[in-house]
């Protein structure tokens, strides 16, 4: 049986020699090492590329690193296709295909060997070729198109510097400030976690606090709103004073955050400045709040338009983020070699969260109660000694506003600012605008610098883009100022 299984053995391996004979073993060996070869070459090229590449690069960094070049870019000037400076990817995705090809190629001469396929010999050998002449010509294009792209790039970026230095110039100033205060504050938060992290692998009273913390701020939010409600209940606030009340309430809560954060951190406080950190944080909401899209990108155009002093308000702030670190690095450390033992300061820190959180909910709560009581609208008149709480009705005088007013930064929809009142009686004034004077950016306040932007031609109500109409932008301002 044995033998009669060797002999089909061997009749098989004669058929398959008799039907794949196009290829023999001498040639696959021959295949392999040109396939080799060419592998070693390209790999060789791919490298010596990547050298040149880096050099472009690094010339090319000395324009792309720049702070003028993120405002170029943020503002469109320099389209996102070309802004892919990234060498090292290039060249890396190449060589990754060139080795699938040749893990594909090899696999070939594998089955070639085993008799597995048939090939014509001067056809595969070509492929070989193929393999070789193609991705020399892709290494070779890549070279020429990242040195071609780099030139476009630095030409359109010069050329918009040249056309735009002023413009430019404050908004990569900007942009630096806004960089510099996301990155302080990414600083501190690590650490902060780093130094929570080290406590909570001894102790549970940092998340016992930091749960009583959310709940703490959960119950005052409602308290808030609960005592705001009641006061448009009783006092029935115009909109202006409307505005102001919810401008309240939220520094209220703001305050309550950070005070009570230190309270949660109190044993701390002498190296660690919480209120500090969330200064950090606050400000980088804010500017988040204000200059950030819902795609999570600066608005430059937006940045351009403002008014606000970001030097000013980020002012310190890696300093501040430097001495947090700092600080919260001797707690670390001082945690981990045992200086610090955690659980003797369990009780006394949880007992001096509650009892300042009772104490800070009950002063606040006093506190925008009376704020709300004391900027309630005074409606009350007082005729042939009699009280009446309807609102005195006249014909309504519409002030004029000061002579010299300058307006210099632009408003958001729902926004409260003293300067909109101003804004609200030229275009009263003007007969654009029928609402009340009353600081609040509002649909109908819109509407009416609509009308004005039509009738001055600063817009003709046909652009395919309408996200202009009713902004209050630089032409709009600038055409403003001009016509008081």
């Amino acid at each position: 049986m044995k033998k009669i299984w060797i002999l089909l053995g061997v009749g098989i391996f004669t058929l398959s020699n008799a039907t794949f004979a196009a290829v023999n073993q001498s040639q696959i060996k021959d295949f392999s090492s040109k396939l080799e070869t060419n592998k070693t070459k390209l790999i060789k090229n791919i490298d010596e590329s990547k050298v040149k590449l880096k050099n472009v690069a690094k010339e090319a960094s000395k324009f792309s690193d720049t702070s003028l070049f993120k405002a170029a870019s943020c503002l469109g000037a320099i389209p996102a296709e070309d802004q892919n400076l990234n060498f090292d990817k290039i060249t890396t995705t190449l060589k990754e295909e060139i080795l699938n090809e040749y893990i594909k190629l090899d696999g070939e001469i594998k089955r070639l060997s085993f008799g597995m396929k048939e090939s014509d010999p001067l056809i595969f050998g070509n492929s070989l070729d193929t393999f070789y002449n193609q991705n020399a010509l892709k290494i070779s294009k890549i070279e020429n198109d990242y040195y071609l792209k780099t030139e476009k790039v630095k030409k359109t970026f010069l050329e918009y510097v040249e056309n735009n230095k002023t413009l430019l110039t404050k908004l990569a100033q900007d942009l630096d400030y806004i960089e510099g205060l996301q990155k302080a504050t990414s600083g501190a938060t690590s650490s902060l976690e780093t130094f929570k992290k080290e406590v909570n692998t001894r102790s549970e009273f940092l998340k016992t606090l930091e749960k009583a913390k959310t709940d703490s701020e959960a119950s005052f939010a409602a308290e808030l709103e609960r005592v705001f409600n009641q006061a448009m209940v009783d006092y029935h606030p115009d909109d202006a004073t409307q505005a102001k009340y919810l401008i309240h309430k939220d520094n209220f809560l703001k305050k309550f955050k950070s005070e009570i954060g230190q309270a949660q951190y109190y044993l701390f406080s002498a190296i660690f400045s919480y209120a500090d950190y969330m200064d950090l944080i606050a400000k980088k909401a804010d500017i988040e709040k204000q200059f950030y899209t819902a795609s999570w990108t600066i608005d430059c155009n937006l940045l351009l338009t403002t008014s606000m002093n970001l030097g000013k308000y980020t002012q310190g702030a890696d300093t501040k983020s430097e001495k947090i670190q700092k600080g919260l690095q001797l707690l670390i450390d001082a945690t981990k070699n045992g200086k610090l033992n955690m659980k003797v300061l369990e009780e006394p820190t949880i007992s001096y969260f509650k009892t300042t959180n009772e104490k800070l909910t009950r002063k606040l709560i006093a506190n925008f109660k009376a704020m709300l009581d004391a900027e309630k609208p005074q409606t009350s008149t007082v005729t042939t000694g009699e009280v009446t709480n309807e609102p005195q009705s006249q014909t309504e005088q519409i002030p004029l506003p000061p002579e010299k007013v300058v307006f210099t930064q632009a408003f958001k929809k729902g926004q409260y600012h003293e300067q909109i009142k101003t804004l609200q009686t030229l275009l009263k004034n003007w007969g654009y605008y029928q609402g009340e004077i009353n600081g609040v950016y509002s649909p109908a306040t819109i509407e009416a610098v609509y009308k004005f932007q039509l009738k001055e031609g600063i817009i003709t109500g046909k652009e395919k883009n309408k996200a202009g109409y009713g902004r209050f932008w630089v032409k709009t301002r600038e055409k403003l100022n001009k016509s008081i």
